[in-house]
């Protein structure tokens, strides 16, 4: 039972010495509660009438205990704490190379171009069979994961399969750097495009050195700055990057907590890298925490125009709490407000879209603010962009490619076939190629549901529960081979939407994530809007003034 209590002092107690600076909880309280839990935890691994497991008993109780607070407040055993390092800082000791799941075969996605993997001749769709001679077919990607990873300088052995081929390779383990600035560029007319993935220790020096070259190489007349799908991280690296676009002492960001010391107000501490090129700030479902603080801040200073979707709408701040026995527990300290004093976090996290982001909030439950000049914006909800670009709905043929790997596997024989293809930005299928993976996939035996599929099978249920199917056999049989006709078509029905997918993902092969964005970029409705705004200086300057509002 002391194992018991370690571990929920380890929880509560690192909080309490500083708790009793500026805040006085109920010591009484969380010791009578902590005292029935523990003999709670006891008499049931005594005496319950099934063997238990003490560990998964104690995992259990913690998180149905965390869960109750919030989605971010999370306890780190001791054999993720690694990974959790890795989200911060983007380094970890390892080959250099993501891998997936497919079935019980793990397959090599994507080698980190330049790292050791890659230099092994490691080749995405390379099938992973052994390492260090332990079959890995049937374990999980990230189990597997976690034997690829290990000390720098160290070395591992790995057997894969390439088409018939069966290769082995030694590769020497390295210090793995993921790049926050994934790719960089130049659109068309002057217009630069930086592309940021996640806010670890190294993000505003990568943006900076983007900017720069940009800058020296291009006469620079606008800039696309990319924060979709971009989780965010440390809180520093979001201020830093602000700075990189607004003056030496303004406020970014300002937390607020129950303790006096978590209630803190960040200014810029530099002088900035530009202040003039116009921009625009690309956010979606998927920006969040730091992301939303960069967006937001930019909004309330009205130095950009933010263009696409409503943000995530998460405002709280995360603090990495030391445990016992190596664990850690990252817990919500305080809520953080942008310049304005709006709060971007959901009124309630706890009710989301199925992607994630928070549902629509009526505007009558959120408050008014108003940016430096004096635009209304709104609080409780995330980051609403001045610009809204709608996504386009993705259809079920699409996720059942992109599930089954049946894009993935085409670009790896469309490789294996090609040697060089046209630059990234420039490549394309032609339509007779599309023709030919069309009949390709067709031979996949793709099978995928749809609701539509759905609801013809439900009607068809009920109409037997109800006895009505007699009368309604022939309409529902018709509705039947009419959807299996429609269905057929869906390849071509949707080619400009998996066309696209399928030459970013050919475009990965030769020239690696940069490849995939660089590809993707030229026909992205966001980054096609934000395009036309910034090249046209009077629409631009008018969306950032009160008379558009």
């Amino acid at each position: 039972m002391k194992h018991a209590r370690k571990i929920l002092w380890g929880v509560l107690g690192g909080l309490l010495f500083t708790l009793s600076l500026a805040y006085t909880p109920d010591y009484f309280e969380i010791s009578k509660q902590l005292d029935i839990f523990t003999n709670v935890f006891k008499e049931v691994n005594l005496y319950y009438v099934d063997e238990t497991e003490p560990g998964e008993l104690m995992q259990e109780a913690i998180a149905s205990m965390l869960k109750s607070l919030d989605p971010y407040t999370n306890y780190i055993p001791e054999e993720r704490v690694e990974d959790f390092k890795i989200q911060n800082t983007g380094n970890y000791g390892g080959i250099g190379a993501a891998i997936r799941q497919h079935e019980e075969e793990i397959v090599i996605t994507a080698p980190y171009e330049g790292f050791a993997a890659d230099k092994a001749g490691i080749k995405a769709g390379d099938i992973l069979l052994e390492v260090d001679g332990n079959p890995v077919k049937g374990k999980s990607s990230n189990d597997v994961s976690q034997i690829l990873k290990g000390a720098p300088g160290t070395k591992v052995s790995v057997k894969i399969k390439r088409q018939e081929e069966v290769l082995e390779k030694t590769i020497e383990r390295t210090d793995v750097q993921v790049a926050s600035v994934p790719y960089y560029g130049m659109l068309s007319q002057g217009i630069g495009y930086i592309s940021l993935s996640s806010f670890t220790s190294k993000a505003s020096r990568e943006v900076k050195d983007a900017l720069r070259v940009l800058k020296e190489e291009n006469e620079l007349k606008g800039l696309v700055f990319d924060l979709r799908g971009n989780p965010g991280g440390l809180l520093n690296e979001a201020v830093n990057i602000s700075n990189i676009f607004i003056p030496k002492g303004k406020e970014v960001v300002q937390t607020k907590g129950k303790l006096k010391e978590w209630e803190k107000t960040y200014y810029t501490l530099n002088p900035p890298d530009d202040l003039e090129i116009p921009i625009a700030v690309l956010i979606n479902r998927g920006s969040a925490s730091a992301s939303e603080i960069v967006a937001g801040t930019l909004q309330d200073y009205d130095r950009g125009v933010v263009i696409g979707q409503r943000s995530f709408g998460k405002g709280l701040v995360q603090q990495s709490r030391p445990l016992s026995f190596g664990a850690q527990m990252k817990v919500t300290i305080a809520k953080y407000y942008t310049p304005s004093g709006r709060c971007i976090q959901a009124i309630n996290y706890a009710e989301r879209d199925e992607d994630g982001s928070v549902k629509a909030i009526p505007d009558s439950l959120r408050n008014n603010f108003k940016t430096e000049a004096g635009r209304p914006v709104l609080d409780g909800g995330g980051i609403d962009p001045d610009v809204v670009v709608e996504q386009e709905k993705i259809n079920s043929l699409v996720v059942a490619l992109y599930q089954k790997m049946l894009l993935f596997d085409y670009a790896t024989e469309y490789a294996r076939k090609h040697p060089s293809i046209a630059s990234a930005k420039s490549f394309s299928l032609s339509d007779a190629e599309y023709k030919t993976f069309v009949e390709w996939a067709k031979k996949q035996n793709l099978s995928y549901e749809t609701p539509t599929e759905n609801a013809i099978d439900f009607l068809e249920k009920q109409a037997k529960e109800d006895e009505y199917f007699n009368g309604l056999q022939e309409e529902i049989i018709k509705l039947h081979k009419r959807y299996e006709q429609e269905e057929q078509e869906d390849l071509l029905n949707y080619k400009h939407v998996i066309k696209e997918l399928l030459e970013e993902e050919i475009a990965s092969r030769y020239y690696y994530e940069t490849g995939r964005i660089a590809n993707a970029v030229q026909k992205d409705p966001e980054v096609v809007k934000a395009i036309e705004i910034l090249s046209d200086p009077a629409t631009y300057q008018s969306i950032l003034t009160l008379a558009k509002k």
